[in-house]
């Protein structure tokens, strides 16, 4: 009796965070924009979120009017979400990143998925809309899972 009691705890603790990570991956994957303006000037956003809760943010732009014409910065860290909102952090400190790294501290962003009961032909991806950062331009960019 006491090892069924002991086995009945153990199944109970074990099968708590299934409901959570049916959540995390549904989230994980890759998120992208890629913009190219009438000028052919050129801006690409892309963040991996990974299972293992680390991420990888590229940024690349290629723009005619300023100098240096190419900017490519990069951001890495962990994420944790918690009901809608992926919170970000820096796999480094601030005062350690270098020139083409991304300060994702204070980085807030909401999943965005498409209703479940939506029965219309259109097909929505799932997005990822940037709420409060550091990174000034940042805020309200929307990414689309590709």
């Amino acid at each position: 009796m006491k090892t069924f009691i002991s086995s009945l705890i153990v199944f109970a603790l074990l099968s708590l965070p299934y409901p959570l990570l049916a959540q995390y991956t549904a989230v994980v994957g890759t998120y992208a924009k890629h913009i190219l303006t009438v000028d052919l000037d050129v801006l690409e956003y892309q963040i991996n979120l990974k299972n293992d809760g680390t991420f990888t943010f590229s940024y690349y732009s290629k723009l005619k009017n300023r100098r240096p014409t190419e900017d490519h910065k990069e951001g890495q860290g962990t994420w944790v979400l918690e009901k809608n909102i992926i919170t970000f952090t820096n796999s480094t400190s601030a005062t350690e990143t270098p020139q083409n790294r991304l300060d994702f501290s204070e980085t807030q962003a909401r999943w965005i998925a498409p209703s479940p009961r939506n029965t219309s032909a259109i097909v929505k991806p799932q997005q990822l809309l940037f709420l409060s950062s550091k990174v000034n331009w940042l805020p309200r960019l929307v990414l689309e899972k590709t």
